[in-house]
């Protein structure tokens, strides 16, 4: 071959846009989806890599002969397959929302594979041949692979903050370019001057001419019409008053009538208010997900909705209070700490671009009448929980409102997916935050039948409580909810008295809501064995024998029975009793959104149309299962193909294989393991998954150059 550093550029550059191309597609899913569906991309990714290094098993004669050809034609093949790929797959009908009751869902999570697939498998192609005609550079064609595929992280990062999601793809294809135009280049062996020939030249600007056009012209993201942004799109007086985006996610915030956010809010707020706000909110949507409710300012006369709120709850105990917001969202918590009085209000918050949105954009500050720049009102940027830990005993109030999304989506369903908010070890800290006599507050939605994400929360609650040494936990709690709304939780960090429990009391029976808990709350007389027993029949038969056990049975008679089996030490019992998973969260187990047993997957197949809303993990199950059946197709025909030729007269081939097999899954295992524990600092895992794939990758470059100037002991 000649000029063989060229390669090694080509290969450099490659590298950079084959795992900025993964991330890509990663950005795609969760705008036009639910999810990043990053396992997914992942396996896609290593499928195209197997496929092509099974092929290269069978056509290594050939490509040894002519490898600059096969070099330029699959890194020239690359290019349209890249784009076409990504626009291809707008057009698969897959709809995770629909895969308890349509089947068909999983053919079109395959299909993904097989669109996704071709790309990869000709990124896969060109970097196989270049490490088999480049063999004698081994060490240095490793390191810049790795070092080019890990800077590729860092590249679609800083893209991220520069264009939009739909349009990442053009740089990329850019990238792609260069890799192609550095292998097309010869250097004359008479002058020493390099070329290209017309062809290849003529090949490559048409490619990427193609490219191009087809994604101005056909490579919009093609958001699910069940997502939560696709109905406000059809409100016939929506308005689009702001458009961002980043890492973080692209954000819309749209104005219109037809908000009514009212997270928990009292019935008797109809009635006994005189003027309720008039369009009081924005709707904000991250990647299409939403609404989160911007605030605006109220009229004096409107601001007693507030009273309405359940995170009012607490200001009838506390006077003047400094409070702690372990989140931003749109604001109505900050308006509500300012309406009560508060002496300070810091508020804690990760997304930077959020802070920078309701801070700093003109419009909203001319909405919410430049909420932020009040000021009792001091705004952090960073992770909740370390601030906790560094500014202990600090606060009268800490309060985490609605930072979960169950059942904030019109069309119910949520992605499986790491969240440190609510962990036993959070709650502790967020605890260790507070006065003598402070109170942690925690409202999350409610809407889920069968209950299930209140209740692994009561249950970390205690669990929290009692990793604190607390004696009593069944004295420090106050919980209520409203039916298909809201559920708040109340613990304090000393016994509530009878004065405050009275005061509470008066509050919630002023707003009708349901008390499931209080300290000496005299018992409800209820089955709810019964109950218990009769869900697992419905899941296990698709019968019930009555219906009216289960009308006559609420989700709070549901909340009080179960936490007083907490508080009993009946934990064990209840969580192998309940058709659910409710245990407690934990920083090593953080899925707030995961309910489904392990144990009982049999049943809960069996009734995919009542477990619809868990489809985070039917796709990671059935991302799996078809991961495995394409991995082992893959990893088989090189073996049953090549049997004789691998295995007779040759000893340690078996070991080899089994070496390299766990050498890969070992490596993918430490990086999806650094991934997710990245998450609990970073809060993102676009932000996650790139930090890590670049800082392994590279790591992984330079400990080939460093062995490559070992001497092997022997």
């Amino acid at each position: 071959m000649k000029s063989p550093n060229y390669k090694i550029v080509s290969l450099f550059f490659f590298s950079i846009t084959l795992i900025a191309y993964e991330i890509f597609v990663m950005r795609v899913f969760s705008v036009g989806s639910w999810s990043n569906f990053g396992s997914l991309v992942i396996s896609t990714a290593l499928l195209g890599f197997g496929i092509a290094g099974t092929l290269l098993t069978f056509i290594i004669t050939r490509v040894t002969k002519n490898p600059n050809s096969w070099m330029n034609v699959s890194v020239l093949l690359f290019i349209p397959t890249m784009a076409l790929g990504y626009i291809l797959s707008q057009y698969v009908p897959f709809n995770p929302v629909f895969i308890g009751s349509d089947p068909r869902q999983f053919l079109w999570v395959a299909l993904y594979y097989v669109i996704y697939g071709v790309p990869f498998f000709f990124g896969a192609l060109f970097i196989g041949i270049a490490f088999i005609v480049l063999s004698n550079r081994i060490h240095r064609l490793y390191f810049w692979n790795m070092t080019g595929s890990g800077l590729g992280g860092i590249v679609i990062l800083l893209l991220m903050y520069l264009l939009p999601p739909a349009r990442l793809i053009i740089p990329l294809i850019f990238l792609a370019f260069l890799a192609a135009f550095f292998c097309s280049l010869r250097k004359n062996p008479d002058t020493g001057r390099s070329f290209i020939t017309w062809p290849q030249t003529v090949s490559l600007i048409a490619l990427t001419l193609v490219a191009l056009a087809a994604v101005f012209i056909a490579g919009n993201i093609r958001i699910s019409e069940y997502k939560a942004i696709s109905y406000v799109q059809k409100y016939p007086d929506a308005k689009l008053v702001h458009h961002s985006f980043s890492p973080a996610g692209e954000l819309h915030v749209y104005a219109s009538s037809y908000f009514h956010f009212a997270p928990g809010l009292s019935d008797n707020a109809i009635v006994d208010i005189d003027e309720m706000p008039r369009q009081a909110f924005w709707g904000l949507y991250v990647d299409g997900n939403g609404p989160i409710g911007i605030m605006g300012k109220l009229m004096p006369e409107e601001e007693k909705y507030f009273n309405y709120l359940p995170m009012s709850a607490p200001y009838g105990l506390l006077k003047e209070p400094n409070i702690l917001l372990v989140n931003l969202g749109g604001g109505i918590s900050a308006q509500v700490g300012l309406h009560h009085q508060a002496k300070s209000i810091t508020i804690v918050e990760q997304d930077p671009e959020l802070v920078s949105l309701i801070r700093d954009d003109p419009v909203i500050n001319k909405f919410n009448a430049s909420l932020l720049q009040d000021p009792k009102i001091n705004t952090i940027v960073g992770e909740p929980r370390a601030y906790c830990v560094r500014h202990g005993n600090r606060f009268d109030l800490v309060e985490i409102s609605l930072v979960d999304s169950i059942g904030l989506s019109q069309t119910g369903g949520y992605a499986i997916s790491e969240d440190y908010t609510y962990t036993r070890e959070a709650i502790s800290e967020y605890m260790g935050s507070l006065r003598k006599g402070g109170i942690l507050s925690i409202t999350v939605w409610n809407r889920l039948n069968p209950p299930r994400n209140v209740l692994k929360l009561l249950s970390t609650v205690v669990e929290s409580l009692r990793m604190q040494g607390v004696e009593n936990p069944r004295n420090r709690i106050f919980a209520f909810d409203l039916f298909l709304s809201t559920a708040t939780i109340l613990v304090k960090n000393s016994d509530f008295t009878e004065e405050e429990i009275g005061k509470l009391k008066s509050f919630t029976d002023r707003m009708s809501f349901d008390v499931f808990y209080y300290p000496g709350m005299p018992e409800r007389q209820k089955d709810f064995a019964g109950i218990i027993n009769q869900y697992r029949e419905y899941f296990e038969t698709n019968a019930l024998a009555s219906a009216a056990p289960l009308s006559d049975f609420s989700s709070s008679d549901i909340y009080y029975y179960a936490l007083n089996m907490l508080l009993q030490n009946k934990d064990k019992i209840l969580f192998d009793e309940y058709i659910f998973d409710i245990k407690p969260m934990a920083d090593v187990r953080p899925y707030y959104s995961a309910y489904l047993k392990s144990g009982k997957l049999g049943m809960y197949l069996d009734q995919l149309q009542d477990v619809s809303e868990e489809w985070g993990y039917l796709v990671l199950l059935g991302i799996l299962v078809e991961s495995i059946v394409f991995g082992l197709i893959i990893i088989l025909m090189p073996v049953i193909g090549r049997w004789k030729e691998l295995f007779s007269g040759r000893k340690g081939t078996l070991g080899i294989i089994v070496y390299f097999a766990c050498l890969g899954l070992g490596y993918m295992l430490i990086e999806i393991f650094l991934i997710q524990k990245l998450v609990f600092f970073l809060s993102n895992p676009i932000f996650s998954a790139s930090i890590v794939i670049t800082f392994m990758l590279i790591i992984s470059g330079f400990g080939s150059i460093v062995s490559s100037r070992m001497k092997t002991k022997r």
